[in-house]
């Protein structure tokens, strides 16, 4: 299984810092990096979650971009 940080580039640190990453299958994570297959889904995902617990003005402190 390979990690993913669901928000990644410039993101990647505080995708890490807030535990915002999934396992993934070799050949989904290479697709999903190869062809974007599921990463608007993967950010949209990380984002809700983010603000169940802290909200949306903390999400947009920390990541600085909406998904949703």
């Amino acid at each position: 299984m390979h990690k993913h940080h669901c928000l990644h580039g410039i993101r990647r640190k505080a995708a890490d810092r807030y535990d915002l990453t999934v396992f993934l299958c070799p050949e989904c994570h290479m697709r999903l990096h190869d062809q974007g297959v599921g990463d608007l889904y993967l950010e949209q995902l990380a984002q809700r979650h983010f603000e169940e617990e802290h909200g949306h003005d903390k999400y947009m402190e920390v990541f600085g971009k909406n998904y949703l």
